[in-house]
């Protein structure tokens, strides 16, 4: 991306030197973690650690996912939504998990 608002050019061209490595994992996590946390909670208030530790685990979950079903992706916004879907999974299946009661003891 060449043009544009200077600061969206800049972002971008971010993501360019991060490459396809851990660290873009890593950076591509934290945002859709943040952005999952966002859409996520309603109640419960998440911290940004919180939310970015799980952005990065659906990051990495995601990432592996896609390259296990042989899906490439090729570009930031593919990325990023992948980041996002695993982010997003994650945070489902562990709001789920930590709101099941545990089931009354026969006494």
């Amino acid at each position: 991306m060449d043009f544009g608002p200077v600061q969206i050019v800049q972002f971008v061209r971010l993501f360019d030197l991060l490459g396809d490595g851990w660290v873009a994992i890593v950076v591509y996590g934290i945002f859709a973690g943040l952005l999952a946390g966002f859409v996520t909670t309603r109640e419960a208030k998440v911290g940004l650690l919180s939310s970015s530790l799980l952005g990065i685990a659906g990051a990495v979950l995601a990432f592996f996912a896609c390259r296990w079903l042989g899906i490439e992706l090729d570009g930031h916004g593919k990325r990023f939504l992948a980041a996002f879907a695993g982010s997003l999974l994650v945070a489902i299946v562990g709001g789920r998990l930590l709101r099941r009661k545990p089931e009354p003891a026969d006494s």
